[in-house]
């Protein structure tokens, strides 16, 4: 007002316009003019006596003056502001209280709604954040959710819209996801540190459950959220709860991103999720290349030329979303369920407290943070054991099948495999088993080579048995040419239950 007050002197002291045309020449209204050119004729001032007054001056004997003749008394503002705080008071009931004490000199209400809010503003500062680059992304779901048609059933199907964008740069990305869940919100967080290139020191996110278990002074991270920002070598910082200000750029750009993309898609229609995210791409990248209202340049003008080279370099391997399950003991029979599935760890850990990570096609056991095994994800309801983790006398009963046998047997001989083949075809090919576990033993007592020969043996005369054998190599028969026994003249094999013609030579009275 100063700066025009001078010039509305000039006029009113030195022209014989009016006040409506002085008042129209400077942008103040016809009173106002009216107001100081009476102030100025009370005391007496010509132009020449203000001409060389500065603005201050002139404020000081009019303003000043002016204000003395209409002063109010104002209420205590602090008093105010604290019965603001009950539930369901009202700024009227308060100024109405404060008027009935004495009306002649009390504020009108909207110059008591005008100081309040003026009250209110010294109390809460607004702080200016500056963010170095690569430093922040700020991420947030929009409150308006894109949607897609169904082309089968028709029917619309509304999605999340997931928004980051970078504190220095402003630079923006944008993903439709299926849901706020856990997977979903892994995924749009992947997709963007992809989109940038890189990824910044700091996440900030807002306290939704998908990004913090609990909220509060000390904020718990989700444990895979946290474990994805360690893999890509940043932090999660969340806003506090109800501080929006504190996350004002993606608050920001979400509005940004409602008006330039999905105002934009409001008559078009899509028919699938992955049709919706190439629109949305496209959009995007007419968003970052908008110039600035009230800056140089554009957002990725900004992002290319200071930000893009100092985002942290991204890992080898992209981050694979798993599930951690809840602590649970290991039983005696060393498996633990996850999902719908056993699966075994080491023996020595019975007793101990482990964990579950399940993703899409792995599942990894740890026990106070390390982990002690892993297994390719089973189908539901079933067994996966891996053989190192069984003590020995586990191990080597695990070893008793058919093929396990055949496989040893190979390595003895061809008769042997025959001979182990022959014990399992039969009805319930599971009774081989003894005969085969009996057959081990006789190689470990005569050795590989008599086992064969004798098993060679009984296959020659047709007595494919496991009694057979033990009978061959015990007598040692299996050690001569199967058909010797056959010909004239051929000496009988000794033996002690033999008795010899020479025994049979004998009278009767010599035997008795």
């Amino acid at each position: 007002m100063s700066s025009s007050l001078k010039e509305i002197l000039r006029l009113a002291l030195t022209t014989t316009w009016s006040n409506r045309q002085v008042g129209r020449v400077v942008g103040r209204s016809a009173n106002t003019v009216a107001r100081y050119r009476r102030l100025a004729s009370d005391q007496s001032l010509t132009w020449a006596d203000l001409s060389e007054r500065s603005l201050d001056e002139l404020d000081a004997l009019f303003n000043r003056a002016l204000r003395r003749t209409v002063e109010k008394e104002h209420p205590d503002w602090a008093w105010v502001h604290d019965q603001m705080q009950h539930r369901g008071m009202t700024r009227t009931l308060l100024w109405e209280e404060y008027r009935r004490a004495c009306p002649e000199h009390a504020l009108a209400y909207s110059q008591f709604s005008h100081h309040y809010r003026a009250y209110i503003r010294k109390l809460h500062p607004v702080m200016r954040q500056h963010h170095s680059p690569g430093e922040r992304v700020f991420v947030d779901f929009s409150g308006r959710r894109p949607f897609y048609v169904d082309p089968v059933t028709g029917e619309r199907i509304v999605v999340e819209l997931f928004i980051g964008v970078l504190g220095y740069s402003n630079y923006v990305f944008a993903v439709a996801c299926p849901s706020q869940q856990v997977p979903q919100w892994i995924k749009a967080h992947v997709l963007m540190f992809d989109a940038f290139g890189g990824a910044p020191r700091v996440i900030v996110p807002d306290n939704l459950r998908s990004a913090v278990t609990r909220p509060g002074q000390h904020p718990i991270i989700h444990r895979t959220y946290q474990e994805m920002a360690s893999h890509y070598g940043s932090v999660v910082l969340p806003a506090r709860a109800r501080r929006p200000k504190d996350k004002a750029k993606v608050e920001g750009s979400v509005l940004i991103v409602q008006r330039w993309v999905l105002l934009r898609l409001r008559h078009r229609t899509f028919f699938s999720l992955t049709e919706l995210n190439q629109a949305i791409a496209e959009l995007v990248v007419e968003l970052n290349r908008r110039p600035f209202k009230k800056l140089e340049g554009s957002r990725i003008e900004r992002f290319e030329a200071d930000e893009s080279a100092v985002l942290q370099a991204l890992p080898a391997v992209l981050y694979e979303h798993g599930e951690w399950t809840s602590a649970q003991t290991v039983p005696a029979d060393y498996h633990v369920r996850l999902g719908k599935h056993w699966y075994s760890v080491p023996f020595t850990y019975i007793g101990c407290a482990v964990e579950g990570r399940l993703s899409a096609d792995a599942v990894e056991i740890y026990c106070n943070g390390i982990r002690i095994a892993s297994h390719r994800r089973g189908i539901a309801d079933g067994t996966t054991t891996d053989p190192s983790h069984l003590p020995k006398h586990h191990a080597m009963y695990a070893e008793r099948t058919p093929e396990h046998f055949v496989r040893w047997a190979v390595g003895i001989g061809p008769a042997t495999t025959d001979f182990v083949q022959r014990q399992f075809q039969r009805a319930h090919p599971g009774l081989g088993l003894p005969c085969c576990d009996r057959l081990q033993a006789l190689a470990r007592k005569h050795g590989a080579a008599e086992l064969e020969a004798a098993v060679q043996r009984a296959l020659d005369i047709r007595s494919p048995s496991e009694k057979t054998v033990r009978a061959l190599l015990a007598s040692g028969r299996h050690r001569s040419r199967p058909d010797s026994q056959d010909e004239p003249g051929a000496a009988l094999p000794e033996h002690r239950n033999i008795r010899g013609s020479a025994y049979f030579a004998q009278t009767k009275e010599t035997i008795a």
